[in-house]
């Protein structure tokens, strides 16, 4: 059995990412990073983007999805693509409000923000929401 990475990821974000996402990842944008002025970090990359019920951004990196599925994501397979720079520029407004620094990637300050948040049910989720 190979060594499995731990997700960079809450089970609370999964959670809320599944739900948003009527438990299918294809429901989800695929959102690729285009070019960027911050500093690299690792997993940066691709993400998985959906609005959530409340229309708050859920953001799951497509190297968590990948692991958790047990598959890799095909970005065609996904409802549509968007890059990060598009992203930024619809969300503006709520990364300026929940973001600390414009000197830092947002979209890993936004990831930080919700690994924290602990208001999702599991028990919530549908049964076949994997």
């Amino acid at each position: 059995m190979k060594d499995e990475k731990p997700l960079s990821v809450s089970y609370d974000t999964l959670a809320r990412f599944f739900e948003a996402a009527g438990g299918n990842h294809r429901n989800a944008f695929y959102m690729y990073c285009d070019v960027c002025r911050y500093c690299r970090e690792e997993g940066c990359g691709a993400y998985l983007f959906i609005p959530g019920y409340d229309c708050i951004p859920v953001l799951l990196p497509c190297a968590d999805a990948e692991a958790f599925l047990g598959s890799p994501i095909d970005k065609t397979e996904c409802l549509g693509m968007i890059r990060t720079s598009q992203f930024v520029r619809l969300y503006q407004r709520y990364i300026e409000l929940h973001t600390t620094s414009g000197e830092d990637c947002p979209i890993q300050q936004l990831l930080c923000l919700f690994n924290r948040r602990k208001d999702i049910n599991l028990s919530s989720l549908p049964q076949n929401w994997k």
